[in-house]
């Protein structure tokens, strides 16, 4: 019998945390398994930038980037009931140059191979270079990349 992808429906998706130096802005999100299934994710979350009345803002969503917290080896990423994900999200917050900056205060966040979304609210994302975000693949706590990340180490 195939496991199923993870729904949003039976995810729990949040911000977890979030860290920021030298104009670059690092938040980890984390989805936790909120029903009685094994469900599995393996890839790249779609995200989507929103104003605070939902309305659609400017996003330009690369998948992995140059920073450690973005760049994660992709995995099958198996979440019993209980269990929490993470994925990590980086932007810019210094305008370059023409470039315009989206400032969102939530997020559709669409897990790996979904067309379902979550949304989330969140601290003000200042993303520039219109609206540019680099995301990882998602990844469990126990995964090295955990080490790279606002998100915990170790747990399961």
């Amino acid at each position: 019998m195939a496991t199923a992808t993870c729904q949003p429906s039976q995810l729990n998706i949040a911000l977890f945390g979030s860290e920021g130096a030298a104009g670059t802005i690092e938040l980890t999100f984390f989805l936790t398994n909120t029903s009685t299934m094994l469900c599995v994710m393996h890839g790249y979350p779609g995200m989507e930038l929103l104003n605070a009345s939902g309305g659609n803002l400017a996003t330009v969503v690369t998948r992995g980037g140059g920073l450690t917290f973005e760049n994660v080896a992709v995995t099958d990423v198996s979440l019993a009931p209980g269990q929490t994900a993470y994925f990590n999200l980086g932007y810019g917050d210094v305008p370059v140059g023409t470039t315009s900056c989206s400032v969102a205060s939530q997020v559709e966040i669409t897990p790996p191979n979904d067309t379902s979304f979550a949304v989330v609210p969140v601290p003000q994302i200042h993303a520039c270079g219109g609206g540019a975000l680099h995301v990882s693949p998602v990844f469990a706590s126990t995964d090295s990349a955990a080490t790279n990340t606002t998100a915990p180490t170790g747990v399961h």
